[in-house]
């Protein structure tokens, strides 16, 4: 395949590989069925157990299977993620022949990152103090930038009203942003207690600080075993303090200010696929501090690391 090498010609072959061995087997090489570490080469990207006689390829059972492509292009286009450039920017600077390429792998990376996204979090917030902050926001355009027939076929449904209800023609996010610099999403159906509850029980470790707006959602946290503190939004009170503690959920609205602008730059996503750039700004936002090249080795990890189940590419 005819590419353009931009970020790789530092880079050896050999050098290339090892990163991919080592996030696809670690130290040394096992066998996939019987987790043997007798283990031969047998050509270029395959491996034969010398117990149990399997035989596999680097890729195997991982996400990387899912677009064949060399190593080499697949680190370039995994830089070109880490650095934000849209698909089709990369297939420019990469010089690749097909957009679809390059749009595949983006998506398989995107997919991975939200199979991933729990773990990810877990490892991040894993044996650090400090509080949550709970928020949720709504993604998605207006009513009134609506095209007609859409807002017709709205009206007819009797889904237009006034008040918070209206809202719900976007869709609703909840986030729980970790004090020390981790976010966490989780797409619901709806912003009711019933239904935020058993999501911040499952994610947030119990007796831990916790903080939110005044919104009905968060009531009973207390009685989960939570320390809960709430600003009230509607009488203009954004930050308090109690004991030289500062209570607020600026960091999570922070995080909204910032997904909801890069999202601009793809000028449409398909509802299908949404939630998987969602993931992306995640990602993104936790990981912020790295370099790019540390950034690409992590993708190539949680590439690596997270098995392949049949994934229907869109």
């Amino acid at each position: 395949m005819q590419y353009r090498q931009r970020f790789t010609s530092n880079l050896s072959t050999q050098k290339i590989r090892s990163k991919f061995l080592v996030a696809r087997f670690g130290k040394y090489p096992k066998c996939r069925r019987c987790s043997s570490d007798r283990i031969k080469k047998t050509h270029r990207n395959g491996f034969r157990c010398k117990k149990c006689w399997y035989e596999f390829k680097l890729t195997s059972g991982t996400f990387c299977e899912r677009v064949r492509i060399p190593p080499r292009l697949w680190y370039e286009i995994a830089f070109c993620f880490a650095l934000g450039l849209p698909a089709l920017r990369a297939q420019k600077v990469l010089k690749v022949e097909e957009y679809r390429t390059v749009y595949r792998t983006y998506m398989t990376i995107r997919i991975a990152l939200h199979r991933k996204s729990y773990e990810l979090f877990r490892e991040k917030t894993k044996w650090k103090r400090g509080g949550y902050e709970l928020d949720e926001a709504f993604f998605g355009g207006k009513f009134k930038n609506k095209r007609k027939r859409v807002k017709k076929d709205l009206y007819e449904q009797g889904l237009v009203k006034r008040g918070r209800g209206a809202v719900y023609l976007q869709q609703p996010v909840l986030g729980m942003y970790k004090r020390n610099g981790v976010v966490f999403l989780e797409l619901i159906p709806d912003t009711q207690k019933e239904t935020i509850e058993p999501i911040i029980v499952d994610r947030v470790v119990k007796g831990a600080k916790v903080y939110s707006d005044s919104w009905k959602g968060y009531d009973g946290l207390i009685i989960k075993g939570y320390v809960h503190k709430r600003v009230d939004h509607g009488r203009d009170q954004y930050v308090t303090y109690e004991k030289d503690e500062k209570v607020h959920v600026n960091g999570m609205e922070g995080f909204w200010g910032l997904s909801k602008s890069g999202m601009h730059r793809y000028k449409g996503i398909k509802k299908k696929n949404w939630k998987y750039y969602l993931k992306e700004f995640e990602f993104r936002y936790n990981y912020r501090d790295l370099e790019y090249e540390e950034i690409t080795d992590k993708i190539i990890e949680v590439l690596f690391t997270l098995g392949l189940v049949k994934i229907r590419m869109v």
